[in-house]
């Protein structure tokens, strides 16, 4: 390296041509890395919506489990108590599952319950979140829906199923649900802290339609107070 003008180093030509392909090298070295970053990266991302399905889909219907009803309900209810929206859901039991089990076998119940799934998921919006809360009973949060909608909603599932004709082995049956619903109010986010108090409302909703008889509906508010019940509400299947 000579001193230039002004005391400046200069590079000679063999100095500038190694920078160069020092530079490129470099370049080509940095580029290989981040390359493999990447696929490790999608490797990783891969393995996490991996993990993610397996804990929270349920094996046996395909739809979502009740570990992903946890953070959903907390979005569902943070997101209507900002809008001021209605928040409802509904709590469906099938009716005499354990019958259908002894009488059939578990593995025409599992087909029971992938079908019940099928049908459930039909009568679902795209933005209603649908999960299999355990065993033969499932959840449906409907957004942006009051006491109405939640009740029309209700009673198109309850007659969807009635009608459907399950394939049990050589023969079909017809089976009936017993669903609760609740519904949080615009009023009802001021005193309401706690997302799982609606689902346990439609919980406790479903119990007391499964007391009056197979294929029923019952609603009770967030408050405990029962709603009076409605001629649909009231007459069985």
């Amino acid at each position: 390296m000579d001193d230039g003008e002004g005391g400046r180093g200069t590079l000679n030509f063999d100095e500038k041509n190694f920078l160069f392909e020092w530079l490129v090298e470099n370049n080509k070295t940095l580029t290989r890395k981040n390359k493999e970053l990447l696929v490790e990266n999608l490797k990783l991302r891969s393995r996490a919506e991996e993990l993610e399905k397996i804990n929270f889909v349920d094996p046996t219907t395909g739809l979502c489990n009740r570990w992903y009803l946890q953070p959903r309900l907390e979005e569902e209810f943070s997101r209507a108590r900002r809008s001021g929206s209605s928040l409802s859901c509904l709590f469906i039991d099938i009716d005499d599952f354990k019958a259908c089990n002894g009488r059939f076998g578990h593995f025409i119940g599992d087909k029971v319950l992938r079908d019940a799934a099928l049908l459930l998921r039909a009568q679902c919006r795209k933005e209603d979140v649908l999960v299999r809360f355990g065993g033969d009973e499932f959840v449906i949060l409907l957004g942006s829906s009051g006491q109405k909608a939640a009740g029309t909603a209700a009673e198109r599932i309850r007659s969807r199923l009635h009608r459907h004709r399950f394939t049990c082995g050589d023969q079909e049956i017809s089976l009936t649900v017993s669903i609760g619903v609740s519904t949080l109010k615009k009023a009802d986010f001021a005193s309401s802290r706690d997302p799982w108090e609606l689902v346990w409302t439609a919980d406790g909703a479903m119990h007391l339609a499964r007391q009056k008889g197979p294929g029923r509906i019952h609603r009770l508010d967030c408050q405990g107070q029962r709603h009076k019940p409605t001629e649909s509400e009231s007459a069985a299947s």
